[in-house]
């Protein structure tokens, strides 16, 4: 099911489409202390003494981020525990990220040369890059549509929304092709484990690849892992490695899961809560303001003027990832309820390595930097960490 969120401004949008080619989507990450990790731009940062670990500031060209650190990790002749990075970047993009990995000597890193991947700069530190650790991301993308009369729209757009936007969770969250990480993660709420493993498995949705459209109709029909593990494409390292898993073992679904890494695992279930969150802000941005409800606090802004939900503070206005720990409002009972799910499902005894007690998270996104060529069609702006450009765009484009 593909989502309608409601929109925040009311000017006529541009149309159009993004997202052409990677080179039409770049990615630039902010650090915490305002650094910007520039494209194509070495990157050189002081030495802390004592330190065991590397950063390093990694760009990459259709690569996810996950797929990067494997390759690299190969590379290097290490396991991918050793590292770590505060966010993933978009695949088909251009991107940079700080990344971090232990026991590996700087010169090793920085004479990395791979295919549609490099490395801008290497420096040591004392501590693993964590989640979270980014202050936002720099963007310029490449607008494909009706040039006449695009900017005095954008601009119409942009006055409008005042410089902020409803902080919606965008649909790579829920898979781009498939749409359905969100509904695996609601299936393994309800400890249905067979129901999420066929779902994640076997449901096609808008897959686009051929070969991978039917093995995963045969495996929907015949439920023959074993001849699934001979038909899967080798592109499908996950599904394929849940699948040797369970030609092996055929009931042990969870077991199954385990296969995965634990942040893939983690976002299913993250992905139904953002569902429920982009649910609950829709519903508030169609009523014609988004004022603060039952257990809701406002936080400060960092110095790049972006949120911080762990400050209180006056700034922005955070709303409820849901889960365990979570105290629902009035509208939040109602989302639940119309759900037919607890809080306590959050709570996944069976799988307590995804148990999620709920977290916060600003209900409206500043946009700074905000500029649209209309000759060009270029768009460029920087987002907090979190916040999605496809989530910015859609109010400008408003053809979802």
């Amino acid at each position: 099911m593909r989502p309608s969120w409601e929109y925040s401004s009311k000017s006529e949008g541009i149309g159009g489409k993004i997202k052409q080619a990677p080179e039409e989507f770049m990615v630039e990450e902010i650090l915490p202390d305002g650094t910007v990790l520039e494209l194509y731009t070495q990157v050189s940062l002081k030495d802390e003494a004592g330190g065991k670990f590397v950063h390093f500031a990694l760009q990459k060209k259709d690569w996810s981020t996950s797929s990067a650190i494997n390759r690299i990790a190969k590379a290097l002749h290490v396991g991918q525990k050793r590292f770590g990075y505060a966010g993933t970047k978009d695949k088909a993009a251009i991107t940079t990220q700080r990344v971090s990995v232990f026991g590996v000597s700087k010169e090793d890193v920085a004479s990395l040369a791979l295919m549609d991947l490099q490395v801008n700069g290497a420096w040591i530190a004392k501590d693993r890059v964590k989640l979270g650790e980014l202050s936002g991301n720099r963007f310029r993308i490449n607008w494909h549509g009706e040039m006449r009369g695009a900017e005095e729209k954008v601009s119409a757009v942009f006055s409008e929304l005042g410089g902020k936007f409803p902080n919606y969770f965008g649909p790579q969250r829920f898979g781009t092709t498939r749409m359905n990480t969100h509904r695996v993660g609601e299936l393994l709420l309800r400890r249905q484990f067979r129901e999420a493993a066929m779902h994640f498995l076997a449901e096609a949705g808008s897959e686009e690849h051929q070969k991978a459209r039917e093995a995963r109709a045969n495996l929907l029909g015949s439920g023959n892992f074993s001849a699934a593990l001979k038909e899967f494409p080798k592109h499908l390292k996950l599904e394929r490695s849940m699948i040797a898993h369970l030609a092996q073992e055929p009931e042990d679904y969870i077991g199954a899961f385990r296969k995965l890494p634990r942040q893939m695992m983690l976002l299913f279930v993250h992905a139904f809560q953002s569902w429920l969150f982009n649910e609950a802000l829709s519903g508030r941005i169609a009523e014609g303001q988004v004022k603060r409800e039952g257990g809701e606090f406002f936080c400060s802004s960092n110095a790049y003027g972006f949120p911080e939900p762990s400050n209180a503070g006056v700034d922005w206005l955070c709303g409820k990832l849901l889960g365990y720990d979570s105290v629902p409002n009035e509208r939040e009972k109602e989302i639940l309820s119309r759900h037919e799910i607890s809080l306590e499902a959050f709570r996944i005894k069976e799988m307590p390595e995804i148990s999620s007690k709920g977290h916060a998270r600003a209900l409206l996104s500043p946009i700074k930097d905000f500029g649209f060529d209309g000759e060009e069609g270029i768009f460029r702006f920087s987002l907090p960490a979190g916040a999605y450009a496809t989530a910015a765009l859609r109010e400008f484009m408003k053809n979802d």
